[in-house]
């Protein structure tokens, strides 16, 4: 049987055949084209007991021969598959698939190959569509928030519920809903607050505009929902239970650039401080419309001095990321260069020109990036949720709750040491999928995935079960992918096999091949023969670019100034680079320059390489010999390991059966 041996000399963690070996790229034969999906669900090859149908070696084939640099034949890659799978089937042997490492590396590839698999296509359709629909709008809201810890149950969470029902209804009678907020908000900067030395005034609950994603995500469907002058009902997040008061709702203003200029007030300012700064800002904007460029005005006038010197010009900013009364003035302005009349933020009295607002795109522009920024918010626990309710039915779920119930005291006694406490008559908590989950099962869960910060209280272990009935429903579905779907099981075993074969390979050859440092003396005194310089020169080239500077080149050389003090020399009184150097020990043959040089001692004449001008400087000519180890040690190393792989993937053939089924073979010639 014909061997194609390949290998690389670097050891970076390969995921697919090729990676251990010298194929880059691999072209697929286009006979291979005419192939269908459904090949054969027949052996194609048995290598070491484990049987290969030919779909799965077809599908490997065509994704490792898909380039035009090299072409490989489907026999050739037959026998670099069988020398993969040895590999693979030694390491497994070897026992490296059962290392704690090797495990956890696998299964964080799992996780992430599963997510794609993990989904509720009609509960994502639905957040994406909600989004799309919430991004095309800012709203301005206030909200008045009653603290509730997130794990909260029971009478705590009655009684937040009635103080918030409270509110709300106070405010349905008429009531201030700001001074409500002011007044009641446990939210903090509904009042005056002082944070690392600076005084914020109190914003009584108004959280200004917003948009999709700048929001918690059940904050932000319930304020979406409300019309603007209602109240909501309770809404809960991690916080505790919100009631939202919506005061505007317009086209969503996307991405804005203004420039602005700034009159601040005093602290402690009175009324007839802003009626004297807005007089001054109302001069500055008169003399902006009778001719004065904005830019002018805002170096002379402006006190924002991070802004001043460059116009007034902001970075670009969205409608969360700035005070409202700002998204109010520009709201007013419709066409780039267009500047508002004086007004005042917390910050003081402004004018803004603006320079430019996106908008929301149209739905093809838009959707893709909404589906990315579902995929990577809050939203995905509500899919995750639904997925979980839809596998309870799939796996036929069914608890035992009196079992959790009767374990919570247990649990909370016991919260520090979980990971040696022996459950007495273990009991089933749940069951699904024929397998059964138990109250020990759930202490170990607790025990690996707790951290400081984990609460020691009912509320919170009801929260770690659902947690953990979710997780073991997501991994019985994670175990049935490979069943469902091919593609994944194939490339869940790429992940598997990769690995190994990075690992085996690094215990067999990269790291042998460093460390065994009489093997490689060895192999270097073996095959000196391969390790030959031929006739070299010690030289320097001098690129002459400006053709006057050979003349000063000769001169300095004739002085025998050094190489680099004649660059040095030659180009100080220079804007640009008169001569460049480059010095070195070159074998005949192997450079142009020196090639085009007589070989001999000393300062060259003129030559003209690949449209460059050229002066070679040669101090010494050394004849052809031997390179010593340490001149060839990295292609010693490199070739070494080579070897150690030659003779390797010999003992392996002769270790392992391999059995090719030939008319299965013969279909894909």
């Amino acid at each position: 049987m014909k061997v194609i041996h390949m290998t690389s000399t670097s050891p970076v963690k390969p995921l697919t055949i090729q990676d251990n070996m010298k194929i880059k790229h691999l072209l697929l034969p286009a006979i291979l084209l005419s192939i269908t999906a459904s090949v054969s669900a027949q052996t194609i090859v048995t290598i070491a007991g484990e049987k290969i149908p030919t779909d799965d070696f077809v599908a490997m084939y065509k994704k490792n021969t898909t380039n035009d640099k090299d072409k490989i034949t489907i026999d050739e890659y037959m026998q670099l598959f069988i020398n993969f799978k040895l590999k693979v089937k030694e390491a497994e042997d070897l026992g490296l698939d059962k290392n704690p490492s090797f495990i956890d590396e696998l299964s964080g590839y799992r996780d992430q190959l599963a997510k794609p698999y993990l989904v509720d296509s009609a509960a994502n359709e639905m957040l994406v569509e909600e989004a799309y629909e919430n991004s095309r709008y800012d709203i301005r809201a206030s909200h008045i928030l009653v603290n509730l810890d997130k794990n909260a149950f029971g009478k705590d969470t009655v009684a937040a519920w009635n103080r918030i029902m409270e509110l709300r209804d106070k405010a349905l009678k008429g009531e201030n809903f700001n001074e409500l907020a002011f007044k009641y908000s446990d939210d903090p900067s509904a009042r005056d607050r002082e944070y690392q030395g600076r005084k914020y005034p109190a914003n009584k609950g108004d959280l200004g505009y917003f948009t999709a994603f700048n929001m918690i995500y059940p904050f932000e469907h319930v304020a979406f929902q409300t019309k603007v002058g209602e109240v909501s009902m309770p809404v809960r997040t991690n916080y505790g239970y919100h009631i939202i008061y919506v005061t505007d709702r317009q086209p969503a203003m996307g991405k804005c650039t203004v420039s602005h200029i700034l009159l601040r007030v005093p602290g402690s300012h009175t009324h007839n401080d802003s009626v004297q700064v807005m007089s001054y800002a109302t001069s500055i904007y008169d003399s902006i419309m009778n001719g004065m460029t904005f830019e002018e005005a805002a170096k002379k006038y402006s006190e924002d001095k991070t802004s001043s010197e460059d116009g007034g010009k902001l970075i670009p900013f969205t409608c969360n990321q700035i005070e409202s009364n700002f998204i109010e003035a520009i709201t007013k302005l419709d066409n780039p260069g267009d500047v508002s009349k004086p007004f005042f933020s917390i910050y003081g009295c402004h004018i803004v020109k603006l320079t430019s607002k996106e908008g929301f795109g149209p739905y093809d522009k838009e959707i893709d990036k909404i589906r990315h920024k579902v995929a990577q918010s809050d939203r995905m626990s509500l899919e995750v949720k639904s997925l979980c309710d839809k596998l309870r039915t799939k796996y036929n779920f069914t608890e035992n709750v009196d079992n959790l119930e009767n374990f919570i005291p247990t649990i909370l006694e016991s919260f520090d040491r979980l990971n040696s406490l022996e459950v007495e008559n273990d009991k089933v908590l749940f069951s699904c999928a024929g397998q059964s989950f138990n109250q020990s099962d759930f202490a170990k869960y607790i025990n690996k995935v707790q951290d400081q910060n984990t609460e020691k209280s009912s509320a919170s272990v009801r929260t770690l079960y659902s947690n953990y009935v979710n997780d073991c429903l997501l991994n019985i579905e994670k175990d049935k992918l490979a069943e469902q779907y091919p593609e994944y099981r194939l490339l869940l075993q790429e992940y598997h096999d990769g690995i190994l074969l990075f690992n085996i390979n690094e215990e067999k050859v990269w790291n042998k091949s460093t460390t065994d440092t009489v093997g490689l003396k060895n192999y270097y005194n073996n095959n000196r023969l391969h390790y030959f310089w031929k006739d070299r020169a010690k030289a320097t080239e001098f690129k002459i670019i400006d053709p006057d500077a050979e003349k000063q080149v000769r001169k300095l050389v004739k002085k025998k100034t050094e190489d680099r003090e004649i660059v040095k020399t030659v180009n100080a009184k220079s804007k640009s680079y008169r001569i460049m150097m480059d010095t070195g020990t070159y074998e005949f043959g192997s450079n142009a320059v020196i090639d085009a040089v007589p070989h001999k001692k000393g300062l060259s004449k003129l030559v003209t390489v690949d449209g460059n001008n050229y002066l070679v400087r040669i101090y010494e000519i050394l004849p052809a010999g031997f390179k010593t180890f340490d001149e060839c040690k990295g292609m010693v190393i490199s070739d070494y390991q080579d070897y150690l792989e030659k003779e390797w993937i010999k003992e392996l053939r002769n270790k392992y059966q391999v059995e090719i089924n030939q008319s299965e073979l013969n279909k894909l010639r």
